[in-house]
């Protein structure tokens, strides 16, 4: 059996936890959670799913010192904050596929040594941005090869821009086919608490420009409005406005021609399992490798701890407090 490691069971590791048990490969599925509350629920929740799949082995266990097998694959759920050292216990645990949620890491030295780490244990490691799996994105790529990109923006309020920008920007890259860029947070008018504690969130406008183009904008306000947002492509030739909440693309036409279709992003739960098998019989996945990821991420986190680091205390680790 492909021994899988799940470090973290709270809303999002319950969520690869459910997916799991679809997975058609046989698993022994060792999961990693301090809380007992959160060990119930997660065991709760993979007892209840239903599957026609081969059975799965599942244990829960207080910490990751409790683990005495070499471990195949791991899925790291928790903060940011803690990753680096998490990343440092798992290899040695003998993982070499791993899928790390965003933001992967929110220090720069992190991602330095993360990457020193990866190579020195020759491991496979993703970032779990999961438009790139949507299929609409996938022939939105495809179709965008044909027509140069001009502008993409996402603008709205409440969608947590500090810890969701990653999603976008690596959105925009998977699109663009580009990576490297430069990125501006000047126009960010306000940094505020975040709903989980100890953590941050920006609000105001982030912009930035792909080398040789296109441009890029976030923008977030905050109000008494639930979480609303809009991702706008602009071409040559057309405009696409997205609106994932809703449920439907806006294609409109330079010539005036409009057309409405359906869109769905798919759940972390229906993801998880396909992701660990494509891992198992392909030995990759379509999520954002690691090398790639960690270039879209130092730019980002780079002046976002500038910025945070202005406004308050610097810090040793320089580590922006999102997750």
């Amino acid at each position: 059996m492909i021994n899988v490691l799940l470090v973290g069971a709270g809303n999002l590791g319950r969520r690869h936890l459910q997916s799991m048990k679809n997975s058609v490969e046989p698993l022994n599925i060792f999961v990693v959670e301090p809380f007992e509350a959160a060990r119930e629920q997660a065991e709760k929740i993979f007892r209840e799913t239903k599957s026609d799949t081969v059975e799965k082995v599942v244990s829960f266990h207080r910490s990751l010192e409790k683990i005495d097998r070499t471990i195949d694959i791991v899925i790291d759920a928790t903060p940011a904050s803690g990753r680096l050292d998490i990343l440092k216990q798992v290899l040695a645990l003998g993982a070499k596929d791993l899928l790390l949620e965003k933001v992967a890491f929110n220090a720069v030295p992190d991602i330095e040594e993360a990457s020193v780490l990866i190579e020195k244990y020759n491991a496979r490691a993703w970032v779990n941005c999961p438009r790139r799996l949507n299929p609409f994105y996938i022939q939105l790529r495809e179709t965008l090869e044909s027509s140069k990109i001009e502008r993409f923006e996402v603008v709205g309020e409440n969608f947590g821009m500090a810890c969701n920008a990653i999603h976008f920007i690596d959105l925009f890259a998977f699109l663009a086919k580009k990576a490297n860029y430069h990125i501006s947070l000047d126009k960010v008018s306000e940094i505020l608490p975040s709903k989980r504690n100890n953590y941050i969130e920006f609000f105001g406008e982030i912009t930035g420009t792909f080398e040789s183009g296109p441009e890029f904008e976030l923008a977030c306000q905050q109000s008494s409005n639930e979480v609303g947002f809009k991702i706008r492509i602009v071409t040559l030739d057309e405009e696409y406005v997205i609106d994932e909440i809703a449920g439907n693309v806006e294609i409109i036409k330079k010539d005036g021609g409009k057309e409405v279709n359906s869109f769905r992003q798919p759940y972390q739960s229906e993801l998880t399992a396909g992701l660990i098998d494509e891992i198992i019989s392909k030995q990759m996945c379509g999520l954002t490798e690691f090398s790639e990821s960690m270039a879209l991420h130092r730019p980002f986190i780079s002046e976002a701890y500038s910025l945070y680091a202005s406004k308050n205390e610097k810090n040793s680790l320089k580590m922006v407090p999102i997750t």
